[in-house]
């Protein structure tokens, strides 16, 4: 029999959350206690549009779809909106989806018989539109990011490079499109959240492409000028603010808006990226020395914090870049993004880059780190807050604080000395009475399918002007808030594999309401069954959704486990010969059916059956060859679906090449378009002569564009073998704006580590999965230096001239693909990287 623990008013998990409900008696300071001042009558910021992210209407989308959104997912995301409350969201919007073909070739008259309103990605759109505004989720709506083929032939300029980043060629026709792009959705359908529009995204790096002879500044200039005249003739400006100029590190887009942009925009905003606590705070006060003046608002619409964003310390540095814009004056920050998700035609691909709070859930439920502190900004942040000045004596601690439109309080503090707890006395200049409660992030916390806002552990009841916490941990992020417990419950076991007709109990703890939980199952029985006990069995059949949702209910709120019908975690590790698998063990499974092909998505035959555990190692295999495998789960019952196809190649795990063949060895290397930001073709060329590999050319991209070779094998690392990789990079030079020699472990777009030496920052850095530059060493020699990884099977060492400088922990080793890159910043750079000396071996380094 299950057990309903009876956790209320916001006591911490007993799976996940580590400490006891405390109710301090006493206020008084002691030695060594840091003061935190709130001066309720100091406002920084009189209307702080609040926290928020980006957030993508592609669910429902046929590209989302076909990659494995479904309706249990959607259930799912609702959840955590409604749990999160992001303040606002901002939402790509492509013309396509409801204009494809011109509606009548007059731009003065829109001809509603032309436009596709009720298409299928309209409807998806429609979908997303009306959950955010029963959230009351205002939302800013990007006008125009993306072009594809349909809407490039009479819209887009040709001869681009990257054809689906143009500007309208035609701007009275773009403004037509906006102004019935807001009518149909504010007007018609009652889209009132939409709040705020601009049109196009990063116009300075890229993604606002015209031919060579226009000047960009001004052509933005010029269609934003378009869009608000449609506006005002159609009767519609006054529904929405004007935003822009989206720039991202382009202080002189800002400063180009500012001068000739006041008179039409009604907020200011840019993309703050590779950004810490004190160079945020820069980046907003650089801004606002341009912006204030005019007497509007500053908004960051894209922000991460740098690194890895998969780890619990990007989380912390993520609430310390936060605080960081609150304090400066910041009147509204968006990260990059609350979830993953698949991208739509004209790119087609799923951004898995990890900046999502969470990933995609095709994939997996379980939140990132990043996700317990965004939400605790979001939950008890508030839109049109009031920012309030906030003090403190303790460098180590940076803090902000604010006063919410229901009058309730919310103080920020991130605690970020590493070894040292911190005592503190939170003190307001004027009478507050309220009761506040303390919701900590900290290392105890282990994120997990039930995306739990994290519970309050400490309670102090009608404050009046002050309060002390005994410790807040090092490394930490505390909020202290008067806005009541959230209604949740964590549901155990939170995500697993089931086989068919397999047995599990859920338990359920309670927050912010009293015990009585409502078991059920998402779908009804097709899904499984579950008693009022929580005990749940699956289906005998697998049904066509693969995967169930048990749902617990109290109080009118819901949250959700997840079983899976497939087999998770599967991987493949290519060897000398042979490949291992691996993968999680099923709930009910007598054993597991390993299925195999040479071709990617099968057919499958089976080359193992009722294999009892969970590993098997497929031997005789010619190494080069690439094989993919999927694994299900087998019990009395029946059988259960496929895992998600997994693939390996067998190699040695060794290269060498001294670069002395004079032409580039193509058993050993592919050359192909690789920058870190940027796949497109460019004008730099690889070629092998004189005993070196030498890139050399100019790009006509913008943004960090390049040419590499990638090795035609794999290669893999473990702790018994890892893997090593080295090579001289002999000089890099160029002219221009930046220039960049790269040597990459290469797995997927999502999946990498690249190590640079950067030019035009004088230093080496690395970059992992799409994250931003990560200092290792500050260098700028730019002759001869050997370049070293070494991977452990959990870390990749790097290595300048042998001395050892980072060590930085990754979730993959294998299938790694060796690359070694020059990559130029912008559209005329010029580069020339010569290298020599690779080698790949496994062993000790």
């Amino acid at each position: 029999m299950s057990k309903e623990r009876r956790w209320l008013g916001g006591i911490l998990s007993f799976f996940i959350f580590a400490g006891i409900l405390t109710t301090p008696t006493s206020i008084q300071a002691e030695d060594n206690v840091s003061t935190i001042n709130i001066d309720t009558t100091s406002v920084v910021n009189s209307d702080f549009l609040g926290i928020g992210a980006e957030y993508d209407p592609f669910h429902f989308m046929p590209e989302s779809v076909e990659a494995g959104f479904n309706e249990h997912w959607w259930e799912m995301e609702k959840r955590r909106l409604a749990k999160v409350k992001p303040n606002l969201v901002r939402v790509w919007y492509q013309i396509d989806w409801m204009e494809p073909a011109n509606d009548n070739n007059d731009p003065n008259i829109i001809d509603w018989s032309g436009m596709q309103t009720e298409s299928v990605k309209m409807q998806a759109v429609y979908r997303v539109l009306d959950y955010l505004k029963a959230q009351d989720i205002d939302v800013i709506l990007v006008a125009g990011w993306k072009m594809n083929a349909d809407v490039r032939s009479w819209l887009g300029f040709s001869g681009l490079q990257k054809p689906e980043t143009s500007a309208p060629t035609d701007l009275n026709e773009w403004a037509e499109w906006v102004s019935a792009t807001l009518q149909q959705l504010i007007v018609n359908k009652g889209y009132d959240n939409i709040k705020y529009v601009m049109s196009y995204n990063e116009p300075n790096l890229g993604d606002f492409e015209t031919p060579a002879s226009i000047n960009q500044k001004e052509y933005y200039e010029d269609m934003y000028r378009a869009i608000h005249n449609r506006l005002v003739t159609d009767g519609i400006r006054s529904e929405v603010k004007l935003l822009g100029p989206d720039e991202s590190s382009g202080l002189d887009w800002m400063q180009h808006a500012v001068q000739n942009m006041n008179d039409i925009l009604d907020i200011y905003e840019g993309h703050a990226y590779g950004k810490e606590y004190d160079t945020m705070d820069s980046w907003t006060t650089e801004r606002l020395a341009l912006v204030e003046p005019t007497g509007k608002p500053l908004m960051t619409t894209e922000f991460a914090a740098p690194g890895d964003k998969t780890t619990y310390q990007n989380a912390v540095e993520l609430a310390d870049l936060m605080v960081s814009g609150m304090r400066s004056g910041n009147s509204g920050m968006l990260m990059w993004r609350l979830a993953d998700q698949f991208l739509v035609d004209p790119l087609n691909f799923l951004d898995s880059s990890a900046y999502g709070t969470w990933p995609w859930l095709p994939d997996s439920a379980v939140p990132r780190y990043t996700y317990y502190t965004f939400s605790l900004f979001t939950r008890f942040g508030g839109a049109h807050s009031q920012v309030l000045l906030t003090e403190t004596d303790d460098p180590d601690l940076h803090v902000t604080s604010l006063k919410r439109l229901d009058g309730e309080y919310s103080v920020f503090v991130v605690n970020k000395s590493l070894h040292s707890s911190k005592s503190v006395s939170i003190e307001f200049s004027n009478h507050v009475g309220k009761t506040f409660r303390r919701h900590l992030f900290s290392d105890a916390i282990t994120p997990t399918a039930s995306a739990t806002i994290i519970p309050s552990d400490t309670l102090w009841n009608s404050v009046a002007t002050s309060f002390n916490d005994a410790s807040i941990p090092a490394n930490s992020v505390a909020v202290y808030t008067s806005v009541p417990e959230p209604v949740q419950i964590e549901i155990a076991p939170d995500e697993v594999s089931a086989a068919p007709g397999a047995s599990i109990t859920f338990e359920g703890n309670v927050y912010g309401a009293a015990p009585g939980i409502e078991w059920s199952v998402a779908g009804g029985p097709t899904y499984g069954v579950i008693d009022n006990q929580g005990v749940y069995t699956a289906p005998a059949i697998v049904p066509s959704m693969p995967e169930a949702l048990v749902k617990a209910k109290i109080n009118g709120e819901q949250d959700f486990a997840v079983i899976r019908f497939q087999v998770t975690g599967a991987s493949a590790l290519g060897d000398d010969g042979s490949i291992k698998l691996n993968w999680s063990p099923s709930m009910g499974a007598s054993g597991y059916n390993v299925k195999r092909s040479q071709t990617r998505g099968g057919p499958y035959s089976t080359i193992a059956g009722q294999v009892s555990a969970t590993e098997y190692i497929d031997a005789g295999l010619a190494n080069g060859q690439t094989y993919y495998y999927v694994v299900s789960a087998v019990s009395s019952t029946g059988e259960g679906a496929d895992s998600k196809e997994v693939s390996a190649m067998p190699t040695s795990n060794a290269m060498e090449d001294d670069f002395n063949d004079n032409q580039i060895d193509s058993a050993k290397w592919s050359v192909i378009n690789r920058g870190l930001r940027s796949s497109l073709p460019t004008q730099i060329v690889a070629s092998e002569a004189n005993g070196v590999l030498t890139f050399n050319g100019s790009t006509g991209i913008n943004y960090w564009s390049g040419k590499a070779v990638e090795s035609v094998l794999p290669f893999h690392a473990s702790a018994t073998e890892p893997l090593t990789v080295q090579v001289d990079r002999i000089s890099l030079s160029g002219t221009g704006t930046g220039q960049r020699s790269g040597l990459w472990l290469y797995v997927s777009g999502s999946e990498y580590l690249r190590f640079s030496q950067n030019k035009d920052t004088g230093v080496w850095a690395y970059n992992l999965n799409g994250g931003s530059d990560t200092l290792v060493l500050a260098d700028n020699n730019l002759g001869n230096h050997e370049m070293k990884l070494v991977h452990d099977g959990s870390h990749v060492h790097i290595y300048v001239d042998d001395i050892k400088y980072k060590s930085v922990p990754v979730a993959w080793s294998s299938n790694m693909k060796v690359v070694l890159s020059a990559e130029a910043r912008a559209d005329g750079d010029s580069i020339q990287v010569v290298y020599d000396n690779l080698s790949v071996s496994s062993g000790s380094p």
